[in-house]
């Protein structure tokens, strides 16, 4: 197995209806760094259109996480926002 994302749908007034939640975006360490993750996330983000999602959002690991900067520094690059323990990406 190369990698799991698995999402869950939300419903929210703040969100102007239904968004995703990433629950779980995991890449199996002999093929991290090696786009699968990116590959992985785009697949994500085209199914969340798919159901009308408008946004997703990604819990953070917490301060002090070794891989915490490499973490937050690949979703920015993929257009999430992060605000403390969350990043979130409008689609």
């Amino acid at each position: 197995m190369v990698g799991v994302a698995a999402t869950s749908a939300v419903q929210a007034v703040r969100a102007a209806g239904a968004y995703g939640v990433l629950q779980e975006l995991w890449i199996s360490r002999d093929f991290r760094s090696s786009d699968h993750g990116r590959h992985l996330l785009e697949a994500v983000h085209s199914e969340a259109k798919r159901r009308g999602w408008q946004m997703i959002e990604v819990a953070l690991l917490p301060d002090g996480y070794p891989a915490l900067q490499r973490v937050r520094r690949f979703y920015e690059e993929r257009g999430y926002r992060v605000g403390g323990l969350r990043a979130r990406k409008r689609l």
